[in-house]
């Protein structure tokens, strides 16, 4: 027996060996699976012999060879019960360095949360870059130069890596100008603002924007929540600002929240107006728009100086 070997919770076997849980639990209690080594009523772990008995266990199923055959095949594979926690290893997650004679604790030591920030940090900026569907798990963790291992260590998959990068990538892009737009009493103007912030970071606003709508057409309720939630901490405000100005008459009634909904629309397509029509100066655009939104095709008012055309 070769000490200080590899030990594994069950959601790095499921992503290793792409067998669920509830199947690896069937195979334990049919005799086929070696059982894990028990640290605590709750509390398993999970070697190698593992990883090769579900590997021989599922190449076996694929030839179509029953569960009894398989049996015959996997029960050569030596046990993990026969064995202590202290002949394993764990790889802490810092800089992949080996710890003999431990049992990882997902919130223990500064150096494991240094590293969970470093994931969180990368996987913001990835998402960001490539939106969710285009973030591969293998690139994330080519990037951050560590093990699957790791990362399952602290994310469950790359869904829950996600639902705690929105809110941060949210927070960074649209923390700045809140601020000066609480100071703002008028509502017109509170709207002016936001729209100038959101086209001064057009780029980022598309992003955020692209995020929460993969997230709200996954099938996963957590994440269409998060998209939701995202989409409606864009709208909300814009939707209090059109509410307060018709409620001083300075804009006529309207749905609120489809009036909200095309100014967000309006605002994203602006960024692939500019990349068509690149003689169209953002300031001009930014007036255009801005009459339109507050004026409407028709109505009265006093517009707002449109600057010709180059």
């Amino acid at each position: 027996m070769n000490k200080h070997q590899r030990l594994y919770r069950i959601a790095e076997i499921e992503k290793i060996t792409d067998v669920p849980r509830r199947r690896i639990h069937f195979y334990i209690q049919s005799g086929l699976l070696n059982k894990p080594l028990k640290t605590g009523k709750t509390m398993a772990y999970y070697d190698d012999s593992h990883i090769r008995q579900l590997q021989v266990i599922k190449k076996a199923r694929q030839r179509g060879e029953s569960l009894f055959s398989v049996k015959d095949l996997v029960k050569d594979i030596a046990p993990a019960s026969e064995r202590k926690v202290s002949d394993y290893y764990t790889v802490d997650a810092v800089e992949g360095e080996v710890r003999p004679d431990t049992v990882r604790k997902k919130t223990r030591g500064r150096n494991s949360q240094k590293t969970r920030e470093r994931i969180l940090s990368v996987g913001c900026e990835m998402f960001r870059k490539c939106g969710y569907n285009n973030t591969r798990l293998n690139d994330l963790t080519r990037e951050l130069d560590i093990g699957k291992g790791t990362f399952y260590f602290y994310f469950s998959d790359k869904k829950e890596l996600f639902l705690e990068c929105v809110p941060r990538i949210f927070e960074e892009m649209f923390s700045s100008g809140w601020d000066d737009i609480r100071k703002l009493y008028n509502p017109v103007e509170r709207l002016e603002m936001r729209f100038q912030l959101a086209l001064n970071a057009l780029e980022e606003f598309c992003i955020i924007l692209q995020l929460a709508k993969e997230a709200m057409a996954d099938t996963d309720p957590k994440l269409k929540e998060l998209g939701q939630k995202t989409y409606l901490s864009i709208r909300g405000p814009l939707e209090s600002d059109i509410k307060k100005a018709i409620t001083r008459g300075i804009f006529q009634p309207v749905n609120v929240e489809m009036m909200a909904s095309l100014m967000i629309a309006i605002v994203e397509n602006t960024y692939y107006m500019r990349e068509i029509n690149s003689d169209l100066s953002m300031e001009a655009m930014k007036i255009h728009i801005y009459n339109l939104l507050a004026y409407g095709l028709v109505g009265a008012g006093e517009r707002l100086p449109v600057p010709p055309e180059k």
